[in-house]
């Protein structure tokens, strides 16, 4: 079994708590979850903070078992940066970044793609991490340069992270319209599987898992990933955690079936 999280870190933002309160949460997931490859969005640097590590070097730490492929997508003068990272079991075969265009200053943040190639029991596995615009018209914009970068991929792939959309933006219909499966949609139609804190409480979907069909038929479960324990938060988001069938083993299968990117270490 094959368990991918996809997690907004929220950076170094403090609106849920400080980092320094934060992180033990976010370690304390992986280490629960026990997720083969997670897929971090809103991930912080800061040459001021933990000798200039990023927020998914420092939790690789807290762990332990996980390599880390972090990539800025914006840096100010400082040198601070925000960007997206990979922490995996076995290092990925490759590691690419595809910077995303812009549409004005309305979104301040400049915005990539990170894409991931990771051994997998069925052949190498496409993992795109995708933190897209709150702005409609750049959403649209950057989902149309995803879908170009995704047609130039052989083999299954799959789209996670924070889209800034909900289930019903233009956005999201023209990703499912090209053939991607929306996990949640797919397994659990009739929940509304809200991401992402306003006012104290989970209120809207913005977080996604989506496959390609031949993907999709390997997908045995989804769900959130919630905080810690009262008004603890480990970000403004909670994770989406999906389970994908490995080697021989159907959609169907147990969840004690145990097959994934371990069985795909490269010797």
């Amino acid at each position: 079994m094959t368990r991918i999280l996809s997690f907004n870190l929220g950076g170094y933002g403090d609106a849920h708590g400080p980092w320094s309160a934060r992180r033990p949460l976010v370690a304390a997931m992986l280490a629960d979850q026990r997720p083969d490859l997670v897929a971090l969005q809103a991930v912080a640097r800061d040459p001021a903070i933990e000798a200039g590590d990023d927020q998914a070097t420092q939790l690789a730490r807290d762990v332990g078992g996980y390599v880390v492929a972090y990539r800025p997508a914006a840096r100010d003068a400082d040198g601070r940066e925000q960007g997206l990272a990979f922490l995996s079991k076995v290092p990925a075969l490759t590691v690419r970044v595809r910077p995303l265009s812009r549409r004005g200053d309305d979104d301040p943040f400049d915005r990539v793609l990170l894409h991931g190639q990771f051994a997998w029991p069925r052949g190498p596995l496409h993992v795109v991490c995708a933190h897209l615009s709150w702005i409609e018209d750049q959403a649209r914009d950057n989902v149309d340069e995803l879908l170009a970068y995704l047609a130039a991929l052989a083999g299954p792939k799959l789209v996670v992270g924070d889209f800034n959309q909900t289930p019903t933006s233009d956005a999201l219909a023209r990703l499912l319209d090209a053939g991607l499966v929306d996990a949640w949609a797919a397994l659990r139609p009739d929940a509304a599987g809200h991401t992402f804190y306003e006012r104290g409480a989970l209120r809207k979907r913005i977080d996604y898992v989506l496959l390609d069909r031949g993907l999709a038929s390997r997908l045995c479960d989804v769900s959130r990933v919630l905080d810690g324990p009262g008004e603890r938060r480990a970000s403004d988001h909670a994770g989406v955690l999906a389970r994908l069938a490995g080697g021989d083993e159907r959609a169907d299968v147990a969840e004690s079936t145990d097959q994934g990117f371990r069985q795909s270490a490269p010797r």
